[in-house]
Parts: structure tokens; C-alpha cells; sequence
């Protein structure tokens, strides 16, 4: 372990330090570096012990799975993402650990931020798609754990590959796209903020963890690209320090300039495995080997020849059986490795190979996708997955898939956006991810005569794939590539032997010739001095011959080109030549030790809780497969910090080999464990909703009186405010429940009080109908007795309505002729007058003509985000139809918004107990009139407690003839806050039954739709004092006028009846039962 002084492609930073004790050992490390680093760099790689005592390091690198948990000045930290900067102390956790009272501060107040799209993750992919949405005017918000913005990106130093139609990215280095991929503008990136949770809502959950702050935010739409974690597979000794995954090894290598080992042993021959390799070898170490399981190699050929070129060996079919550790258990040694097929270790071919420090494991990256899981389940079709969380794949996939989900985004938004734009991208994501494909099998080169007037360049480019930066680079002309499945190809004519092409080439496989000069032009990305004696070696990493190396032309991007002299080759012989190795570091080759005896290393499958294998095989037994809940639950695998992000997979693979199938996942959990304590989220006095990041006011508009909700209440109280002269501002967004109703009036009320509420309410319809066609038609109620107990209390409601029985023979009568005279499911039926219906748009709209017309305004299309109260006054803020927000500052608020009446009465400390509860309607094609005399079908409602629901009612409306109807569920609790978009099998079935019942020839007649929406329950609530009229339970069309009126002349200091203090919040209520 050391710090790395100087690098061939990264700047060094200048030395910043600062001075803080581990264990009360004085240690040095770098500002704005991590603790990690300085731990390291210092010789003292032990973080933590396991339950076992276990010694423990580093994991993944990256925050996301809480190994490197330790006390940084007596607060639980992960010291691989907490810098040194003014820190006193670190400590490893002790087993018996007694946390420490925090203070609270309860006058902080909580910071909620508003926002079309929320992006997690500020790698390539988030910050692609952050790109697009900001070109199409759609705010946003990123938040991600790291302080930098690139996520993968600024660990790495290669050159990516990009086919592009302009050049771009293709050739610049991971860390240089990650500084251009925001752009100059960085507002709206919230970095060192980790989501530890999506909560209902939906709402974020973030915290600081440079700050400790907690703040949330509301989102329209999530896109997630949370990336992904290394896999680490299961052997023996496989956390000992001196075991790290890739990003460990990048981390700490590329940003911390920290070297983990210097001898090292790669595990895994993908493209992780050989660019790793690579940058340990820019880095200063000396990479062994590269084991690899398959029998083949994987990644882009052209990787695994840069490797091949050093002269490090690719040995493949070979297994990693066991970390060899030092003495003390603070490093390792050696590695045993065996031969394997099918992932399945040869008896007999053990063997050690040694002179290690380290083992760097690249076997893959598991998806983080746990947040996705929990968008899904919230958002819904709302939640795009991004990037590695996605799929694992290449950069130039994250970045195009990003672009792909923001147009996915601004089309569900309905913005107008250029669609070939998103045809392009989509065509380029899918070609991303094709796997190279071997297109030619030798390279194109040039004839004799050419080769020999001029120097050329051979492009040792033989797979298909999406590359193109060299046709960029050549002033000339020279070199083109017609798609991403073809392989680039040079016009000799036209080429002028430059070399420009040669370090430009993402891939090293450019190479350049000067058959006259004896000269090759090699790309060079590591140190080397001129004159040294190199042997010249072919892709294979064999020699071929000699050189010297004459000059170092250095290159901007620092992919510098050796000019090497070619010393016993010459004219067509050089071609064979890629690469070169200084004579002094040519490697020895490898040589293996006997494994002597039986290893006593146990394999650990959970780290966090150390559940070991041979425990899960004893629980397992001979079954063949087993759920990971029961193996969770009783062996607590998986249930540790990293929430088993790691060891599931672990598992899962491992036992396979048993023959033994783990069932199902575990439940998605969000990266919470230890970094969020009780005491910040302990309930502060005060939060607030802020449109933007900067917490920049709004606009502020002060009204004499607002009322939230445009439904039948909320225009109701409108109506009268403004005949009040109260100038009133109605603020609505969506069409409620009165939009949906079943158009129907009744005082068929079991209590006086509510008899004559509506009764009042019939007379105000008679009004509106006065002044303009609102479809209003007296009617009448027939309620059904299925019982005795029914039959009573319809017979009792008589007193104070206008109301009489009816027996069962005289049902076709006096309800219709059509009625069906063999159904003995009702003895008697109550048939009400005083009823009536109306077509419920046209009486909404009707009521806010009358308020505009008397002073009002209505905002319509407008949603009402927050409330804040400010002495006496209430603000409220609203986005406005035009996406603007706006605070209106007023007196009188009023909350009539009912199914949100809850959540913004909580905002002013209202506790209201009201929730939704789903009732579903449904009407018919257009019919004749079928009740009595030739006229509309009566309201028909059945109360019997049957199938799951309380009630069946309906009637036919005057104006089209068709019947319109619906169902109360009988257990309420079952239909809270259901989704009102969509129908239940039940409810067809149930109204389909009852209405067929009463007239048999409606069995031919089909449904014209079927809706839902909310009755608010349990009780009324209005209250002018509290600024309430909310919870009508389903009676708002036939009760809130009269009840608006009410509220009005209460405001106003007119009398009232003595039965509207029972509607206050403090009231007892008026609590229908027999007739809900």
C-alpha cells in the first residue's frame, strides 16, 4: 500500500494535509481525500473486525455497503465516502459501543423541494438524461452520494469508445466526460446527498452526508441511475484486507491516488478486468496474472491485446479457490487458483502462485437496483431505470439510454419534442450493446509499393462495434466507418503516414510503420525513458524482435506515441509488431507451488453477519431448493448494512453448484442502514415546500379569500363568497367527484337535520335552473326493504319526509312497468319525493359563472402544493397551469379539496380523520324511458348487506334515457384510497346482477363505460372558523350548496340553524346510517 506520486495520465494533486490520530496513532493523510486513503496510505488496512473477529476492509469503495463503518470523531461513518478534512479521530467500532445522546434542534426546519423529475445518480447516465430534459425545459433535480459529479466515469482513465455522428466523447477519458457531461450549469445537482428511502408519496428521503441535513423531494416522474455494486464470488478468505473488488481498486487508485498492492492478481478477464489491470500498471504495480473461469476470454479483444502486449498472462478455464493471508491476517501472500469446467474445480490441479499483495476480483457488477424495485411500486409507469441499474453494460450505452428514458419522460408529460431525435438515440442505445463481432479476420494493409514509398498505419481493428473516434482524427480523409457493425478502413491514397490516428484510438489498435526509417509508431500510455532496449512483441505479447526507443512524441490527450527503432526487423516483417516491452521489466514467467495439505479456511457467504456456507447447507438439508426469506430469517444473511446488495447473489451462485435453487428475492430495501439516525428524523416544528434549489421566493399574490377544490363544495362556496363580496379565488386541478357522481338529489335522510339540508339544497337547484339549464328534473327515491329492520326504518323516515310505502305487488305500478313481478328479494318498498337530478357539469359550471360574474376568479388547472400559516394569514402555494408557482397570501382559506383534505389540513395542524373511500359507477348505451308513466326510471336502491357491498342504486337520466348506477362497499376499510382509474370484477358483476334482477331486459344491454371516485369518510366537516368543508361522503351534489350557504352566512355573522355547530371539527357530527 502506497500513495502514488506521479501517474502518466492523472494530475497529482499538490500536498494538502491534515493531521488526525487512528486508534491514537498520529496519521497523515490529504485534504479532500478520504479517510480510506489516508488509512491506507498509512499502512493500516484493518477497518473493523466481523462478529467472528474477523479482520475487515475495504468492500466496494463506494458507500453502498457500510464494511468500512467506522467512528469518525464518535459518529458512525463510512470512511471510503468521508473526507479527512477536519476530522480529530477515528476508531474502529467497539463490539460493546453505547451510542451518544445527539441534539436536536427542533427549530431547523425541513426543506421539501418540488419538481417535475427527480434523476438518482450523477453518472453518465443520469447526467445524459438531465441533459435532454433541461434542452426541453423540464425541471429537474440530481441527487448523488459522491461529491463529484461522473459516478463511474471519474474512475476511469481509459479513452471510451463512442460512434458518433459528431464527435463528442468518443476519445476523451472517462474522468474528462464526467467534467463536460453537466455542461457549465450546474444548478439543480445535489451532491453528498445519498436517497435512503422513497417513501409514500411519492416523496425522497435524503440526507446530506456532508451536512447531516434531511430533506425530501416531490417528483412527478424518478429516473434512476443508482448504477451498479462489484460482485465479489465466494472463497475462502475472500475478505481478509488485500481482497478488493474493481471499485475498490479504481476508487482508491484513480481518485484517492492510492496504490492497494503492487503485486497483483486479477480475478475475472472482462473488460473490468483488463482496464483495471491496465491502470494498476500506469499506476506502478505489476500485475501477475489474469485468471478467468470460462474457457474463453470476455470483453473487447482489443483490451484483453493491450494486457497480452505487457506481457501478462490470460489463463483461462482457472478458478480463485482461496486467499492465501500473511501471518497476522492484515494482508495476503499468495492465492490458491485450479483449474475449472463449468465454473467447477478439477480435483488434482490445485496450485499456488505467490509473490502477491493483492487480489483484484472483477467478476461483474450486480445491478443497485433496490431503488428501482421501490420506484416501480410508487411511481409506477412514472419511473424510468437508467444506466447500470438497468442493465450493466458499457458507458456509451448509459449515456444513450439516459437520453432514451428523458424523451420517454417528456413524451408521457406531453411536451412537444423533435421524435426522429428519439428514433436516433433508441437505434444507437440498441447498437450500443452489441457485442464486438469479428468482421475481418487479418487487417486491411497496404500494397508493397505503398508500404514501402511512405509510412502507413495498420488498424488492427477487427471486430464490429460502436467506435469511431479515428475517423475523426484524420484531417485527410483517410479513414471511415460506415456503421457500427463494420470495422474502420484506411485509403491508402489519401493517407500521408501523420500517425495523428495512432494516439487517438481508444483502443490502442492503431499502429504506425515507416518501412524506410525502420521506425514504428506505438501508442504509449505509461511511463517510459528514450533510449531504452525494448523487445518488439505481437498481439499475443511474444517477442518478435528488438528495438530502442528513439523518441517519446508526447500528444494533449496523453496517449503518447513511442517512436521505437526497429533493430532486426524490416519492411513487411515489422507489421507483426504491436507493442513493445523494455528489456529490464520483461516478466519472468509464472511459477506455482504444491498445495500442500487441507486448507482450515471456512467460506463466509455474509460478511456483515458472518453466516458461513456450511451453516446455510446444514439448514437447507436435502431439500432442493429453499426461499431467501427463510434463509434470511434464520440465519440473518442478508439483513446486515449492505442489505444484502452483496451477499445474495454470493449465495444464489455458490449453492447452485449444490444443485440447490434459491426461491424468489429478498424485499427491496433502500440504502438506510446506519445512515440515518432516530434523532434526525425526529419531527421538526416546521417544513417547508421550495420550487427550486436555491430556495428562491415566489411570486406573491394577497387575495380576500381562497377556496382549494372546484368540486361540488369548493364551487359551491365560491358561488356564495363572491355574492358575500368576498372576491373569492377558487383554485382547482382535477375533475373530483362531483365531476363523476350519478347526477341524483334526495331528503331521504334517516336524520331531520340532513332531510332538510337537502331539501334547502333542492330549492337552491330549483334556483340555478331558474337562471340556466342545469337538466334539472324532480324525481323520486324508491328504497327497497329486504328485511323487517329495513322496512322499519324506512317506514319511520316517513315522519319528516314526503314519502310513502309501496308493497311488492304494486312494484310494476308504481316504480315500472318493466320491473320484474317474480323477484321476491324485497318485501316493500319507501318511494321519496322531493327528489331530484341534473346534469352535475353543467351545475358546476353554472356555479363559478355566478361567482366570476359577482367578483371571483377561478384558476383552474392550478394545484395547490404547500400551506404555511404566517400570523393570521395562510399562504398557499400554487403551480399554476403554465408550470409557474405562485404564493397567495389570504385570510379566509378554505379546504374543501376532498380526497387531499387530510394531507393539507395537516399542514395547518388539522387533524380532520377523514379518508377516500373508492366507489365505482357505471352507465349504459342510451334506452327509452322506462319508469312509470312513460318517464325517467326512478332512483332504484337496494340496501341489503350483499356480496361485499351495502348498496346498489341507480336511475335513468331525463336528458339521454341511459341508466347510470353504483355500488357502496360494505367494508370501507377495503376501498381506502384504491385506485380510481380502474374497475373491479366484483362490481360489474354485483350491478349487473341487481339491475338485470329488477328489470330482466336489461340483460341485453351493454355498458357504455365504468368509472370510479372517493366518498370522503366518516363525517361532514364544516367549520368557517377552521376553514373546512370537507368529508360530504358521496352527498356533496344534494347537500353542499345548502351547506355552502351556511358557512357563508356564518362567516358573515348571520344566523344559522342549531344542528350546524354538530358540523364544526369539534362537533359531534351528523351521522347518517340507515340512509348512507
Amino acid at each position: 500500500m502506497q500513495k502514488i506520486e506521479k501517474h502518466p495520465i492523472l494530475k497529482v494533486p499538490e500536498k494538502n494535509e491534515h493531521l488526525f490520530y487512528f486508534n491514537d496513532k498520529a496519521v497523515v493523510g490529504t485534504k479532500g481525500f478520504t479517510i480510506a486513503a489516508a488509512l491506507h496510505q498509512a499502512g493500516f488496512p484493518v477497518h473493523s473486525h466481523s462478529l467472528d473477529n474477523r479482520k475487515r476492509s475495504l468492500e466496494c469503495g463506494i458507500g453502498k455497503c457500510g464494511a468500512c463503518e467506522m467512528l469518525v470523531d464518535g459518529k458512525i461513518k463510512r470512511i471510503c465516502i468521508t473526507k479527512v478534512d477536519g476530522i480529530r479521530e477515528v476508531r474502529e467500532i467497539p463490539k460493546d459501543f453505547e451510542p451518544s445522546q445527539e441534539k436536536i434542534n427542533l427549530k431547523d426546519e425541513i426543506s421539501i423541494f418540488k419538481t417535475q423529475a427527480v434523476i438518482i445518480g450523477a453518472g453518465p447516465a443520469g447526467l445524459a438524461a438531465r441533459e435532454v430534459l433541461n434542452q426541453h425545459e423540464v425541471s429537474n433535480i440530481v441527487v448523488d452520494n459522491n461529491d463529484k459529479i461522473g459516478g463511474q466515469f471519474l474512475m476511469q482513465t481509459h479513452q471510451f469508445f463512442f460512434f458518433e455522428k459528431e464527435k463528442k466523447f468518443g476519445g476523451l477519458r472517462g474522468f474528462e466526460i464526467a467534467e463536460t457531461l453537466a455542461g457549465d450549469n450546474r444548478e439543480g445537482i445535489l451532491l453528498n446527498s445519498v436517497v435512503w428511502d422513497i417513501l409514500e408519496g411519492p416523496r425522497l428521503a435524503v440526507k446530506n452526508i456532508k451536512t447531516n441535513e434531511i430533506f425530501y423531494i416531490d417528483a412527478e416522474y424518478i429516473i434512476i441511475a443508482t448504477g451498479a455494486i462489484p460482485f465479489m464470488p465466494s472463497f475462502k478468505n475472500d475478505d481478509v484486507p488485500g481482497v478488493y473488488t474493481a471499485a475498490v481498486v479504481q476508487k482508491m487508485m484513480n481518485n484517492e491516488f492510492t496504490l492497494l498492492g503492487k503485486n497483483i492478481l486479477t480475478v475475472g478477464a472482462g473488460n473490468i478486468g483488463y482496464l483495471t489491470s491496465y491502470q494498476l500498471m500506469q499506476a506502478g504495480a505489476k500485475v501477475k496474472a489474469i485468471i478467468e473461469a470460462q474457457p474463453n476470454e470476455g470483453g473487447f479483444p482489443v483490451q484483453a491485446n493491450r494486457l497480452r502486449r505487457l506481457g501478462i498472462p490470460i489463463m483461462t478455464s482457472h478458478i480463485l479457490i482461496e486467499a492465501i493471508p500473511n501471518e497476522d491476517y492484515t494482508g495476503i501472500t499468495g492465492a490458491v487458483i485450479a483449474e475449472c469446467e463449468n465454473f467447477k474445480l478439477i480435483p488434482g490441479t490445485e496450485k499456488i502462485i505467490t509473490g502477491i499483495d493483492a487480489i483484484n476480483i472483477c467478476t461483474g457488477l450486480v445491478p443497485d437496483n433496490q431503488l428501482v424495485t421501490k420506484a416501480n411500486l410508487l411511481f409506477g409507469r412514472k419511473s424510468f431505470a437508467i444506466g447500470d441499474a438497468l442493465r450493466i453494460g458499457e458507458g456509451t450505452s448509459a449515456v444513450l439510454r439516459g437520453k432514451q428514458a428523458a424523451y420517454e419522460l417528456i413524451d408521457a408529460l406531453g411536451k412537444r419534442y423533435n421524435y426522429t431525435d428519439y428514433l436516433s438515440v433508441s437505434k444507437e442505445y440498441i447498437e450500443s450493446q452489441q457485442h464486438p463481432t469479428r468482421i475481418i479476420q487479418e487487417p486491411n494493409k497496404p500494397t508493397r509499393e505503398r508500404a514501402e514509398a511512405k509510412p502507413y498505419v495498420i488498424m488492427d481493428c477487427l471486430y464490429g462495434f460502436a467506435c469511431n473516434p479515428c475517423t475523426f482524427s484524420c484531417k485527410q480523409g483517410a479513414i471511415t466507418k460506415l456503421s457500427t457493425s463494420t470495422v474502420p478502413v484506411v485509403d491508402y491514397d489519401k493517407c500521408i503516414g501523420c500517425m495523428d490516428c495512432v494516439y487517438q484510438c481508444p483502443g490502442l489498435a492503431i499502429f504506425g510503420y515507416s518501412e524506410k526509417n525502420n521506425w514504428l509508431f506505438l501508442p504509449i500510455e505509461y511511463e517510459v525513458e528514450e533510449n531504452s532496449e525494448v523487445y518488439l512483441v505481437n498481439n499475443n505479447g511474444e517477442k518478435i524482435g528488438e528495438g530502442i526507443i528513439e523518441k517519446i512524441l508526447y500528444k494533449p490527450n496523453k496517449t503518447n506515441v513511442a517512436r521505437v527503432k526497429a533493430l532486426d526487423l524490416q519492411g513487411e516483417q515489422m507489421q507483426a509488431a504491436r507493442g513493445f516491452i523494455v528489456k529490464k521489466d520483461y516478466p519472468q514467467p509464472l511459477e506455482f507451488k504444491n498445495v500442500k495439505g487441507e486448507s482450515q479456511a471456512e467460506t463466509y457467504i455474509c460478511h456483515c453477519d458472518d453466516v458461513k456456507l456450511e451453516d446455510i447447507l446444514k439448514i437447507i438439508g436435502d431439500r432442493k431448493f429453499i426461499s431467501i426469506d427463510e434463509i434470511k430469517h434464520i440465519t440473518r444473511l442478508g439483513m446486515g448494512a449492505c442489505r444484502g446488495k452483496r451477499c445474495i447473489k454470493r449465495l444464489k451462485q455458490t449453492i447452485s453448484a449444490y444443485g440447490i435453487e434459491i426461491v424468489g428475492d429478498a424485499t427491496p430495501r433502500a440504502p438506510l442502514s446506519n445512515q440515518v439516525s432516530m434523532g434526525e428524523l425526529y419531527p421538526h416544528e416546521s417544513e417547508r415546500i421550495f420550487t427550486n434549489v436555491n430556495k428562491k421566493s415566489n411570486k406573491r399574490i394577497k387575495v380576500q379569500a381562497l377556496v382549494a377544490g372546484g368540486g361540488m363544495a369548493g364551487s359551491s362556496l365560491f358561488k356564495f363568497m363572491a355574492e358575500a363580496g368576498m372576491k373569492p379565488v377558487l383554485v382547482n386541478r382535477e375533475r373530483g367527484s362531483s365531476w363523476r357522481n350519478i347526477a341524483g338529489g334526495r331528503p331521504a335522510f334517516s336524520l331531520p337535520a340532513l332531510a332538510d339540508i337537502a331539501l334547502k339544497n333542492r330549492e337552491l337547484f330549483i334556483e340555478l335552473q331558474n337562471i340556466c339549464d342545469i337538466d334539472y328534473v324532480p324525481t323520486k327515491y324508491v328504497s327497497f326493504a329486504h328485511d323487517n329492520e329495513t322496512y322499519k326504518a324506512l317506514d319511520a323516515s316517513r315522519s319528516w319526509s314526503d314519502a310513502y310505502m309501496v308493497e311488492k305487488a304494486d312494484f310494476r305500478k308504481e316504480i315500472s312497468p318493466y320491473f320484474n313481478n317474480n323477484l321476491d328479494t324485497y318485501s316493500a318498498a319507501l318511494i321519496t319525493n322531493d327528489c331530484w337530478q341534473a346534469t352535475p357539469g353543467k351545475v358546476l359550471d353554472l356555479l363559478r359563472k355566478i361567482g366570476i360574474e359577482k367578483g371571483g376568479q377561478v384558476l383552474e388547472d392550478c394545484e395547490l402544493v404547500d400551506l404555511q400559516r404566517e400570523g393570521k394569514n395562510v399562504i398557499a402555494l400554487v403551480k399554476t397551469h403554465t408550470g409557474e408557482f405562485v404564493e397567495y397570501e389570504t385570510e379566509h382559506f378554505v379546504n374543501a379539496l376532498g380526497n387531499e383534505s387530510s394531507k393539507f389540513a395537516k399542514k395547518l395542524g388539522l387533524e380532520i380523520g377523514l379518508y377516500p373511500v373508492k366507489h365505482q359507477a357505471f352507465i349504459t348505451r342510451r334506452l327509452p324511458l322506462l319508469g312509470k308513466d312513460g318517464k325517467t326510471l326512478d332512483m332504484l336502491i337496494d340496501r341489503r348487506q350483499y356480496k361485499g357491498f351495502s348498496a346498489v342504486y341507480g336511475q335513468q337520466l331525463a336528458t339521454t334515457g341511459q341508466i347510470i348506477g353504483c355500488a357502496s362497499p360494505l367494508i370501507d376499510a377495503l376501498e381506502t384510497d384504491k385506485e380510481v382509474k380502474t374497475n373491479a370484477k366484483d362490481f360489474l358483476e354485483i350491478v349487473s346482477e341487481v339491475f338485470v334482477d329488477w328489470i330482466p331486459q336489461l340483460s341485453s344491454v351493454g355498458f357504455q363505460a365504468a368509472w370510479a371516485g372517493y366518498y370522503i369518510e366518516p363525517r361532514y366537516i364544516v367549520d368557517p372558523e377552521l376553514g373546512l368543508m370537507v368529508g360530504m361522503r358521496g352527498h356533496g351534489f344534494m347537500l353542499s350548496q345548502y351547506l355552502a350557504k351556511l358557512y357563508v352566512d356564518k362567516l358573515t355573522g348571520k344566523p344559522t340553524p342549531d344542528y350546524f355547530k354538530e358540523l364544526v371539527l369539534s362537533g359531534k357530527g351528523l351521522c347518517e346510517s340507515a340512509f348512507k
